[in-house]
């Protein structure tokens, strides 16, 4: 290596277990130690300047907080607690936690660890708290047993915890945060998020890129999204308030609810309903065990229950591709504008009384089908004929409304 090579990375390695400054780098004050009700504290904290711009935090356990700092400087606050009835020994649990910094070229980096084998650890608990100046771009915290909290970074955020909660509020860059035990709470994000967590809800703010969700068990929320969302979740219930573009949603155990999307929405429940208040790129839903409500949508449907009704309000600025709708053991409402060109075609499979009920002229026939189970079915022709509306149902009935307002109230 060049010595101009060398003097660019500029390697600073401070363990600040023992309390080592070097002058001109960094700024790590004498451990303090006092009592904080029963418990003994072991407290550091200290200050590194300079012009690195990523920063990474790992450690054994304990809570991770980072907030903006007014200031050039990465400053610290990390304390070390643990209570015991021998004053002497509880500080010595304390010292056998290694806390140390390094700094290599633009990076610096935070270590937290324990003794790998012993009792040494337990009761210890630990408190890691940041100020990161505006030119950190890139933030990374692992921590082994911990809530973590972040506000105000500017630029990319790695968040990972495997067993806390973790809160992000007021980033501007990407995100990234999964728990294998708790929630994920995020504020305003300023561009692509994802979010995972192993058994927690999590909800989202807002976000102005694409945002991705994974969760095993919990509930989601989203506010605002500025892109595409993509949700899953092992046994929850979903909400989006708004999404720019198109959303994916499934759910293996509950409700969904979107209450607008700028593109299509595609939307799969093992054991919920769902319901969209609009979506301007078309809708498909299947669930199978739920109602079905589609207040306003504009392009093509696809909405499946097996074991609900359906209520659908299609076509206010046309219906570009054919659509289908079924419900098993229940009753489908479609409203439609009165000079929408479609071709309507409605079966009642085992219907009982009058199975077909329509504002527009239908054509009704009965039949009969292989097995022997009757048929009702009606056909017509809306505003000359256009794209085909399937509605399908097995022993409910099918209700067909003609809309004349252009703002109609959802069905």
């Amino acid at each position: 290596m060049t010595p101009a090579a060398a003097r660019g990375a500029r390697p600073l390695v401070v363990i600040l277990a023992f309390a080592v400054s070097l002058t001109g780098q960094a700024r790590a004050q004498e451990p303090r130690y006092y009592a904080e009700g029963r418990k003994q504290v072991r407290e550091i904290s200290g200050a590194i300047p300079g012009d690195a711009v990523r920063l990474r935090i790992e450690t054994d356990r304990g809570t991770v907080r980072i907030q903006p700092a007014s200031g050039d400087a990465v400053t610290y606050r990390i304390r070390l607690r643990a209570g015991g009835a021998d004053a002497a020994e509880t500080r010595r649990r304390l010292d056998r936690m290694v806390i140390s910094a390094s700094r290599t070229g633009d990076l610096i980096e935070f270590s937290g660890s324990l003794p790998a084998r012993g009792a040494s650890h337990l009761g210890v608990e630990a408190e890691f708290e940041f100020a990161i100046p505006a030119r950190v771009v890139a933030l990374e915290v692992a921590t082994g047993a911990g809530s973590i909290e972040a506000s105000g970074a500017r630029g990319r955020v790695a968040l990972f915890t495997r067993g806390g909660r973790i809160t992000a509020r007021d980033i501007a860059g990407p995100l990234e945060a999964e728990t294998r035990g708790g929630d994920v709470v995020a504020g305003a994000v300023g561009a692509t998020a994802r979010l995972v967590s192993a058994g927690g809800n999590v909800s989202v703010e807002s976000s102005t890129g694409n945002l991705t969700i994974q969760t095993s068990g919990g509930d989601v929320r989203i506010g605002r999204a500025g892109g595409e969302v993509r949700v899953e979740t092992g046994g929850g219930n979903v909400r989006i308030e708004q999404a720019g573009r198109g959303v994916k949603v499934v759910s293996s155990g509950g409700d969904i609810e979107v209450v607008e999307a700028a593109g299509e929405v595609a939307a799969s429940s093992a054991g919920g309903g769902i319901r969209i208040g609009s979506a301007a790129g078309g809708v498909r839903c299947e669930t199978a065990a739920g109602a079905i409500v589609l207040g306003a949508v504009d392009g093509p449907v696809r909405a499946v229950t097996s074991a609900g009704s359906i209520r659908a309000l299609l076509g206010g600025k046309g219906m570009p591709g054919d659509s289908d709708l079924q419900a098993w053991q229940g009753d489908i409402f479609v409203s439609l504008p009165e000079t929408m060109p479609v071709t309507i075609r409605a079966l009642v499979d085992s219907p009982v009384g009058q199975g077909i009920e329509s504002d527009f002229p239908l054509t009704i026939l009965s039949d009969l089908e292989d097995t022997g189970r009757p048929l009702l079915i009606g056909e017509g022709v809306i505003g000359g004929g256009g794209p085909v509306l399937k509605i399908r149902t097995l022993g409910g009935r099918i209700h067909i409304l003609k809309v004349k307002r252009d703002k109609p109230d959802q069905p």
